[in-house]
């Protein structure tokens, strides 16, 4: 699994940010994930239930995680682009067609953890506690999280 378990991002990822106390933070969307395929109107994009969409990305754009807020990106092959999700509510969200390579940050108040968790909600794949900088993630194995 191609993850950065222990919440640190690669050193030399310039979008790399860790968040401050009590701030929003702005960061840079990944290039789009090598080997990436677009299928169009053909695919799914990603969501959550409950619903936590907050829109698309481009590569190289920039976007902004709020304070109290876990924030992830999973590509999403129908736009060719990132689709974004932030979570400020505590609660469990299941996620469907999140594949690959993606990105998360958990701006949320210092010490709150969230976890993601495998098949049938009770396989813990990693915990990540806050503040964290923009860490990478590999999807395919995840069904939900937890974001308190």
């Amino acid at each position: 699994m191609a993850l950065g378990i222990g919440g640190t991002a690669n050193a030399a990822d310039p979008a790399a940010s860790t968040p401050a106390a009590r701030q929003a933070v702005t960061l840079t969307a990944p290039s789009a994930p090598v080997g990436v395929q677009n299928f169009g109107p053909t695919a799914t994009s990603p969501y959550t239930s409950p619903a936590s969409t907050a829109g698309h990305v481009n590569p190289g754009q920039t976007y902004t995680c709020e304070y109290q807020y876990l924030c992830e990106v999973a590509w999403d092959p129908t736009t060719g682009n990132w689709e974004l999700f932030k979570q400020a509510t505590c609660n469990l969200y299941h996620v469907y067609y999140w594949n690959g390579d993606g990105y998360f940050i958990n701006n949320q108040t210092r010490g709150t953890v969230s976890t993601f968790l495998g098949s049938g909600d009770k396989t813990v794949l990693w915990r990540n506690t806050a503040p964290s900088p923009q860490t990478s993630a590999y999807w395919d194995p995840v069904y939900s999280f937890r974001n308190c």
